[in-house]
């Protein structure tokens, strides 16, 4: 089966890139495949050539905190950056990002205006796994 788009960019944007830790996704060069892996349980197919693909937000990096702290910043005024803060105090970072029907901190226009980021980056990373695959045959 050839690896779509789509099938690149859940494991992408689920990624926890910690091979010695919860596991990471990798691709199969031999098997053509993706495959999840982990130093507890590792896969077979990790004695054919693979290699690791990115991460949305891999485990522990705080990425996306960090990427969402720099877009409000940049695009919406002080006082709703200052909401936003209090709001990730209290609550934290990563559902600072969501929805508030989800229990978030974001109403429509602001998660969309968040999603189409999001949604640019996975674009990005699965452009370069594409590239990369490719290559590799």
């Amino acid at each position: 089966m050839t690896v779509s788009d789509r099938m690149l960019v859940g494991a992408i944007a689920s990624n926890p890139a910690r091979y010695d830790g919860p596991g990471e996704y990798r691709y199969s060069v031999t098997h053509k495949t993706v495959y999840f892996t982990s130093a507890a349980r590792p896969d077979p197919r990790d004695n054919d050539p693979w290699f690791p693909l990115p991460s949305l937000n891999p485990d522990g990096s705080k990425r996306m905190e960090k990427a969402f702290q720099e877009f409000i910043k940049r695009r919406w005024p002080p006082s709703r950056q200052k909401e936003l803060e209090r709001f990730a105090l209290r609550r934290g970072w990563d559902l600072a990002m969501e929805l508030k029907y989800g229990g978030g901190a974001l109403d429509d226009r602001e998660a969309e205006e968040w999603q189409y980021v999001v949604n640019r980056e996975l674009e990005r990373l699965t452009a370069q796994v594409r590239d990369r695959i490719n290559r590799e045959g």
